[in-house]
């Protein structure tokens, strides 16, 4: 259920009568079984929020006499949160009510909270604990082995100051609300304490691991005696993790990085562990617990990054061939000049993406961009790799072959660490890498590239990726197509691309080869127009209709499901085709006849009569002419006038096989449909598409260890400049307070409290904005929004300085004295 909604948030500044200012979101508040979730929908505006239901304290209805429809809602942390709904009496009272019902069920789980916020810091930090506190918790490897980086120089005391005040405002792990200061915080780079937490926050994987408390260690123990193909290639690979971070030279973070990959190839069997996890899942392990890490891989190989992690990196070449359109998109001339040099992109690209950069690029500066790849998605692989190339452009279209082109990027990344502006006048400016450049030109040159491109872009590219991928799949199984029902090689093929092309996109919910109803739906959909179910289909008055049309499909489906599964193979859609593309008109009619002989006694009863013309109108239902609707009329006249009696002396009529064929072909319209219409409504034509060669499983090893052994050809010394060891250890403390008022009743969320909804309040001033850095003056507040669009490097980079840089200046300095 969704309701558009305007969301009233009080910021705790003040204004000139000591009244906090008031700020509203316009945007569509939805609810689903677990999740009341709110999304500004104005233009221009970032305002999200995924609010567990297992969150919320409690619910107060707010229905004033100006007909405001209100609810005030209170979370967890003790914030309340207020939205105002444009609806109806009726809708306010429907949404009311299904909020107490989904709430009711979610009691139970509120109940696992005071135990797993424990395990989040942010709890600690707003709880005003010491930071040692932090250092005592379950953690990442860093709270041990140390963060990459100086914690001075990256300014993390002053961070975790602004991070506790966005806690304060906008709530905390799961209760978070995003706005563009979130953003902003995220871009400047995360404390080493809140990385890990921040991370799971973003991608979502902190919802998962609350869900499955205690799903990791259960993993572990029942498969701690076991052994597995994936585990052999889990092991191969152990030493080969991050090997310039020390805790991967001692047997404790080996065996934490062996136990996470062990227990997703266990949760996944049929994916199992496939190259370049165990470089991600080392990196993520620095700031994350083992089960953050767990529940965060999983989010990548599912969610984020489908198909980059499988035997055949599908997902990863299918989005090599989307940066090289978008290359060619955005810069044609260096584009076109790789293609007369014939330097293979993909060879430094592939690497890039597959890692996460953390192969590429010094660690300190990968995390940055994990920072926002986790807020952001896949688009950020693709900004920043096209601003790596535009910043190189001119060195770039200098290269002549390969190697030169590996060279410019090996010194490029050597040198992010260096100052953009190392003469200015200004010291702050001076303060300003290569790094931040980088961030500003991926985020203003290439903002063009979002979440919707990159899904296009996938839908129009994936079939000749997978086409090419899977080519000796493809031919190896057609050829080994026990039945072919008479199809020939050509349409075996295009049967074949059709169906996995429906797997491919439902990765999630169809593990293996078998296709369940609802793919089933979409795989008819793909070959016969009829299928197609269309946003008219849906309108109140065809509910019937389509009511038909599904039992028809699914009728169908169950006819292609041989052994009864509830699922089925490409080997039952061939030969649940077969006698549809290839049989005469006595086969088809026979199909339709089995189709709706319900009880299988070869007679169709007036019941089964009288759908079988349904399903013939809903077929017919794009023609639009009185024609074949007076046959369907006629036809069922007849059908009762012919239908019989099975035993001498019933009531009850029935039509046979015999009598149904008879009156099909005494109509021409039908006889028509029987005879080749409803077999030439399967259109088995495939799209042309560019020919690839075959990319078996060995040039896919070949290409990625070539692209991460020039990548990773830099000078030791590059990594050894930003280690610094912390001299903290690591655990979590609990800074959750017992509250035994934490049940939500019916009455309290349906029980009526008149409150004065506020009235428009005045656009709130916009917060200093800034991608990368900090602001120097006070009166930056007039820029908020557009931090994507314009203005200089320098401009962009300093807007911030001075909350990171003063906090931390004048701590040392107060230490220094004392």
């Amino acid at each position: 259920m969704n309701v558009a909604a305007v969301q009233v948030v009080e910021t705790p500044a003040a204004d000139q009568e000591g009244q906090p200012n008031r700020t509203l979101y316009h945007g569509r508040l939805c609810l689903s079984d677990a999740f009341l979730t709110f999304n500004a929908t104005e233009r221009g505006v970032y305002f999200d929020s995924i609010l567990p239901l297992y969150t919320i304290r409690r619910v107060e209805r707010l229905n004033d006499t100006t007909n405001t429809f209100s609810i005030k809602i209170v979370n967890w942390h003790q914030h309340q949160i207020l939205f105002r709904l444009n609806v109806t009496q009726k809708q306010y009272d429907d949404f009311s009510a299904s909020l107490t019902a989904h709430l009711r069920k979610q009691i139970s789980y509120m109940k696992m909270l005071k135990k797993f916020l424990a395990t989040c810091p942010s709890e600690i930090v707003v709880g005003d604990k010491p930071l040692e506190d932090m250092d005592q918790s379950t953690g990442g490897l860093g709270l041990v082995f140390g963060f990459p980086g100086d914690p001075k120089k990256l300014k993390d005391k002053s961070k975790m100051k602004l991070w506790k005040k966005y806690f304060q405002e906008y709530g905390r792990n799961l209760t978070i609300v995003k706005t563009p200061r979130f953003a902003r915080l995220v871009r400047v780079g995360l404390p080493n304490r809140l990385r890990g937490e921040l991370w799971e926050t973003c991608s979502g994987s902190i919802h998962q691991r609350f869900m499955n408390q205690g799903l990791y260690a259960r993993i572990l123990e029942e498969n701690k005696d076991k052994s597995s193909l994936s585990l052999e290639e889990i092991e191969k690979d152990l030493n080969r993790s991050l090997p310039e971070y020390s805790a991967y030279q001692t047997p404790q973070g080996i065996d934490s990085l062996r136990r996470v990959l062990s227990a997703y190839a266990w949760k996944d069997p049929e994916l199992g562990y496939c190259q370049a996890m165990n470089i991600v899942t080392s990196a993520i392990l620095i700031y994350m617990s083992e089960e953050q890490a767990f529940f965060t891989l999983s989010v990548l190989c599912d969610d984020m990054l489908p198909g980059y992690y499988s035997t055949s990196m599908y997902g990863a070449l299918l989005d090599q061939i989307i940066f090289e359109h978008l290359l060619e998109k955005t810069m044609p001339v260096l584009h076109n000049h790789f293609k007369k040099t014939d330097i293979q992109l993909s060879v430094a690209c592939l690497p890039w993406f597959l890692s996460l950069y953390i192969n590429s690029m010094p660690l300190l500066f990968a995390f940055r961009v994990l920072d926002c790849f986790f807020m952001d998605g896949p688009k950020v692989l693709f900004q920043i790799g096209l601003a790596i190339l535009k910043i190189n452009g001119d060195a770039l279209l200098q290269t002549t072959d390969d190697g030169a082109f590996m060279n410019v990027l090996k010194v490029y990344f050597n040198s992010l660490h260096e100052p953009l502006y190392p003469e200015s006048d200004n010291p702050k400016a001076r303060t300003l890498t290569k790094f931040n450049e980088l961030l500003l030109v991926a985020y203003r040159e290439f903002n063009g590239i979002s979440d919707e491109k990159v899904r296009e872009l996938r839908q129009t590219h994936q079939l000749k990726v997978v086409a090419g991928i899977e080519s000796f799949a493809k031919r190896s199984t057609v050829r080994n197509i026990d039945d072919t029902a008479g199809l020939d090689k050509e349409e075996l093929g295009i049967v074949y691309d059709k169906f996995y092309n429906v797997l491919y996109y439902r990765q999630r919910q169809q593990k293996g080869d078998r296709m369940d109803y609802d793919a089933f739906e979409l795989f008819l959909g793909s070959l016969a127009s009829w299928a197609k179910i269309s946003a008219e289909d849906h309108e109140a008055d065809r509910e019937r209709q389509l009511k038909v049309g599904k039992t028809f499909m699914l009728r169908l489906f169950e006819s292609f499901d041989r052994s009864h599964q509830g699922s089925i193979t490409l080997q039952d859609a061939v030969i649940g085709l077969g006698p549809i593309l290839k049989g005469n008109h006595n086969a088809q009619i026979t199909l339709f006849f089995k189709l709706h002989d319900m009880d299988q006694d070869n007679y169709l009863s007036k019941d089964e009569l009288l759908q079988f013309s349904e399903t013939l109108l809903w077929l017919f239902r794009k023609t639009n002419d009185e024609e074949h609707l007076n046959s369907v009329s006629a036809f069922l006249r007849n059908a009762f006038e012919y239908s019989e009696p099975k035993e001498p002396g019933s009531d009850d009529k029935y039509l046979s096989m015999a009598s149904l064929r008879m009156l099909v072909l005494a109509d021409e319209v039908l006889e028509s449909f029987f005879e080749h219409r409803f077999r030439d409504s399967f259109q088995l034509v495939e799209k042309a598409a560019d020919k690839q060669r075959s990319l078996g499983r060995e040039i896919f090893d070949s290409l990625f260890a070539t692209g991460v052994k020039l990548a990773n050809n830099k000078e030791r010394q590059a990594r050894t400049r930003i280690m610094s060891p912390a001299s903290s250890k690591a655990s979590v403390v609990s800074s959750i307070s017992d509250d035994t008022n934490a049940t939500i009743t019916e009455q309290n969320i349906q029980g009526e409290k008149e409150e004065k909804i506020p009235e428009h309040a005045a656009e709130a001033k916009r917060e200093a904005s800034s991608d990368l850095d900090h602001e120097d003056n006070d009166e930056s507040d007039e820029d908020e929004d557009e931090d994507e669009e314009g203005g200089d490097v320098l401009e962009e980079m300093n807007r911030l300085l001075k909350e990171y840089g003063d906090d931390d200046e004048k701590e040392e300095k107060d230490e220094k004295e004392h």
